[in-house]
């Protein structure tokens, strides 16, 4: 609550808050900086696709223990969310498919149990940090989909497998800081409810 009576009073604070949004653009600007210094190679696929399945290994895992402990339909749907990525990740076949038909269901679980969730999340940095995530891997999409080769982005044919590769990276790190804000947040909950 102190959050939003912040927020309320300085506007600047309220625009502030979303930060993490930018990771995306952020980590875009870096790997145009390392090509330029010639270290562009350390932001290639197999990089990127070397540390995913840890990446999105820990909040899998840390959302089972979350799901298991707190009992949470929110924990149950962020599990099958990093579990799917996970799965996307580990490039077996159907995953290429399945992730869309997954988060397919998963939108509509959301939006049918939307009151549900924000119980949980609503004003809070957990809901910064979703969203944020969510558009970090549109972001990586976009550029995957060369959405921006008509902005004329520097070496855009070049870099674009370097950008996306980089971005979806930043997306999954983000889902282990909302793994472990979830978890706070759960047991701050909990303790409230005691």
């Amino acid at each position: 609550m102190v959050q939003n009576a912040t927020c309320q009073r300085h506007p600047v604070a309220a625009i502030w808050r979303f930060w993490p949004v930018l990771l995306g653009p952020m980590v875009m600007l870096y790997v145009y900086l390392a090509e330029k210094l010639g270290h562009l190679q350390s932001f290639g696929r197999s990089s990127n696709e070397c540390i995913a399945l840890l990446l999105l290994a820990a909040p899998t895992i840390g959302f089972i223990v979350q799901a298991f402990i707190f009992r949470s339909e929110f924990h149950l749907f962020m599990l099958v969310l990093c579990a799917a990525f996970f799965c996307r990740e580990w490039h077996f076949p159907g995953t290429s498919q399945g992730i869309y038909v997954t988060l397919a269901v998963l939108v509509l679980w959301a939006v049918k149990r939307k009151d549900k969730f924000e119980t949980l999340v609503k004003n809070s940095p957990l809901e910064v940090w979703l969203w944020s995530t969510f558009w970090t891997y549109l972001l990586s999409q976009l550029i995957a989909r060369r959405a921006f080769r008509s902005l004329h982005l520097p070496s855009e044919e070049l870099m674009h497998v370097f950008l996306e590769e980089s971005v979806e990276t930043t997306g999954h790190l983000m889902m282990i800081v909302i793994c472990i804000i979830a978890w706070k947040k759960s047991a701050e909950h909990k303790k409230q409810s005691i």
